[in-house]
């Protein structure tokens, strides 16, 4: 027996009994600790106290203000006021919430669009309120909750609920967003407990709590706004409630991917040193084998789930300066490797047969991005870009890990220059920057495929051959086989040479359609037509524009194993092809808007800089 292995049997086995410190290696670095039960790293020992009064200082006044309208809706319905000091349960959140949908479900049946939205409701709530009598909520991160965030968020809840009964409101855009609250409320419960003494997902728990506070105050504030209801359908919509909502529920889809994106990068951290720890016990258990390869297939899922953040945060083009004057040109790099199987029809083939042309949109851009340059002889708003910039929907169709459709309609100018198509121009460009960055890296199996059309740039439907929505369509198809090579199946190839119709829209939709719905889930396709607006005159050409969304919606709602963006844009408004969407896939840019330096446009700076931070901690890591 060599002296190591006496030192571990003596320091294993003293007196014939097991206590859990002892039970490390001597000199290994590993440490038991009594208080938390657990074994940790040394170097891990810290004196530092978490400023949580620093920390929570800004969700302290969300809190306030909540409890404030909270009170302000309880005095006019005559209930007794709230204070951060009343105690409230998560039982009897479930208890209220049980009351106010039974008592809305004979309003709800004669909504046959809202079917269902109910059932959701009681069913995400009641998972969350008794997990969280086991103290599995985010409240749960402060010690003893010494801010009051779980009485206050519980009695908000219960307001918001007992004034959908008060008032029989029914409107789809506030179940909506009730829906999504109980499950980014649990499903983040999970880190809890393991990562609460990390000061960064303090903070990320703070910006996510303020996005909370924020939606729950701005439905109350509808209730006191509110007191015309026929029915089951609210017939106004006072002060623009519903766009409102929908950039404060995105605030808290975004603030909620944050808080998830360091709560991984954590647990990558914590699976490196277990994988340590893990390797070093091989030489005393022989079945350590099957638990490596556990916490191996765990840390694989985890890098894709990071992996996929990293790609979505570097797409964000909110980053970049909208005053650059100076563009650098896109040159293609493309190191394409062999694919597996061999395809019958070359992609080239089909490309040089259809007169791809791989430099137009690219072109376009650079035309738009002139613009910029010459703003003394252009009437460019950068208010409007500027607001653009900082929408929280936008902004989360880049960024969030879901699939998302939107029509920005820009409520400006119908000129050659719009800022709507400034604002896509840049993004196009950024995408394009992002399809060759992982064309090129070994590091990723993720991919982007960007396809776009500026119309704006082809208004002329007798001169321009790009004038016409077929070509839009054609084009779009192109510029998937061109950058979608590699991932899409060859055998498709022969299949779209064959079908394949130039001048009809349905015929080149399909081929697209049977293409993406080939891709596989480690691909973001992201689409973005600018410039509806100018081809809905003449009237064939608008009709033919409407059937072309009308078929490229329909494939994003098949929902395949891709990630779909799609992103219609208009700088004036697209009347003609609203109808395709839903209310809360329409957004729409303030026709006045403050101009810079004001109190909003602060704003406005303020939301585009902590967009910022999220890129400034990948490039940390």
């Amino acid at each position: 027996m060599t002296e190591f292995d006496v030192a571990e049997y003596v320091v294993a086995s003293l007196d014939g009994t097991q206590h859990p410190a002892l039970q490390a290696r001597p000199g290994s670095g590993i440490v038991f600790d009594s208080k938390k039960k657990k074994w940790r790293l040394e170097s891990q020992e810290s004196d530092n106290e978490i400023p949580y009064e620093e920390i929570y200082r800004e969700c302290l006044h969300s809190r306030n203000e909540l409890l404030a309208t909270a009170n302000k809706y309880r005095k006019k319905l005559k209930q007794p006021m709230l204070e951060t000091t009343t105690q409230h349960s998560w039982t009897e959140v479930e208890t209220c919430v049980q009351t106010a949908c039974e008592g809305l479900e004979k309003l709800a049946v004669k909504d046959k669009d809202m079917s269902g939205s109910l059932g959701k409701l009681k069913r995400g709530f009641r998972s969350l309120c008794r997990n969280a009598g086991a103290g599995q909520t985010l409240a749960n991160l402060i010690p003893n909750d010494s801010f009051g965030f779980t009485s206050v968020l519980c009695g908000g809840i219960k307001v918001v609920f007992a004034g959908l009964r008060a008032t029989g409101l029914y409107r789809e855009e506030i179940y909506r967003t009730l829906e999504h609250l109980p499950y980014i409320l649990e499903d983040h419960a999970a880190n809890v407990r393991i990562y609460k003494e990390d000061e960064e997902i303090h903070r990320r728990a703070a910006t996510l709590y303020v996005a909370i506070f924020d939606v729950l105050r701005h439905i109350l504030l509808w209730f006191l706004k509110t007191t015309f209801v026929t029915g089951v359908k609210l017939l106004v919509d006072p002060l623009g409630f519903t766009d409102r909502l929908q950039d404060s529920l995105s605030e808290v889809r975004l603030a909620a991917q944050r808080f998830e994106m360091h709560a991984t990068k954590l647990s990558r951290r914590m699976q490196d040193e277990s994988i340590q720890l893990q390797y070093r016990a091989t030489s005393v258990q022989d079945n350590i084998q099957s638990q490596i390869q556990t916490i191996l297939d765990r840390q694989g899922a985890m890098e894709e789930r990071l992996a996929r953040a990293t790609v979505l945060e570097n797409l964000d083009p909110l980053l970049h300066q909208v005053y650059d004057m100076c563009r650098q040109r896109f040159e293609a790099n493309r190191m394409n490797e062999p694919t597996p199987k061999e395809a019958v029809i070359d992609p080239e083939d089909i490309l040089s047969l259809f007169l791809y042309e791989p430099e137009l949109l690219l072109e376009d851009c650079n035309a738009l991005g002139k613009a910029l340059s010459h703003l003394s002889r252009t009437n460019i708003d950068m208010d409007r870009i500027a607001a653009m910039q900082s929408n929280s929907r936008l902004r989360a169709l880049f960024m969030v890990d879901e699939p998302e459709l939107l029509l920005l309609n820009g409520r400006g100018l119908s000129q050659s220059a719009s800022e709507t198509s400034i604002f896509s121009a840049k993004v196009v460009a950024r995408l394009l920057e992002q399809h060759d960055a992982l064309a090129t890296s070994n590091d990723s199996d993720l991919a982007v495929i960007p396809m776009a059309f500026l119309c704006g740039q082809h208004r002329d439907w007798q001169r321009d051959p790009n004038g016409s929505p077929e070509e839009v369509a054609m084009s779009l198809l192109l510029q998937l086989i061109d950058r979608g090579r590699q991932h899409l199946d060859p055998v498709l190839f022969e299949r779209c040479f064959e079908r394949i119709k130039p001048g009809n829209i349905k015929s080149i939709c399909s081929c697209l359609e049977s293409l993406v719905l080939s891709l596989e889930s480690n691909v973001f396709v992201f689409l973005l037509v600018d410039g509806l607006q100018y081809f809905a005159h003449p009237l064939e050409r608008r009709e033919r524009t409407k059937e072309l969304v009308s078929r490229l919606v329909a494939i994003f709602r098949k929902q395949p194993a891709a990630t779909l963006k799609f992103l219609f844009a208009s700088p004036t408004k697209s009347e003609f092809v609203e109808d395709l969407f839903a209310n809360y896939e329409r957004v729409e840019i303030a026709r006045d808007l403050p101009s810079l330096g004001s109190p909003m446009a602060s704003h406005r700076e303020a939301t585009q800089g902590h967009t910022g931070l999220i890129l400034n901690d990948m490039e940390e890591e």
